[in-house]
């Protein structure tokens, strides 16, 4: 499964009200996601875990969408990263 939304607020908030399932990873524009704050950063991360999502950044990635994935999609993009 691979989706996408329109933000990180938007697919966490879906994925938190189990309007979305089957999602494992969220990927965001890593530009993006270096220029939040610290505190920002962390509640996403925090979101993140209590959900069981694993957080990626990757700087090829669009700065207009997250990606969301679940299930078989393979292994991530070589331009990829934890956060």
């Amino acid at each position: 499964m691979i989706a996408r939304r329109d933000t990180l607020e938007q697919a966490l908030g879906e994925v938190e009200a189990k309007s979305l399932s089957g999602v494992s990873t969220i990927v965001v524009n890593g530009r993006w996601w270096n220029e939040l704050s610290t505190r920002e950063r962390e509640g996403y991360r925090t979101r993140a875990e209590r959900t069981a999502i694993e957080l990626r950044a990757d700087d090829k990635l669009s700065s207009h969408f997250v990606e969301l994935r679940g299930g078989e999609e393979g292994p991530p993009l070589s331009t990829e990263h934890p956060m």
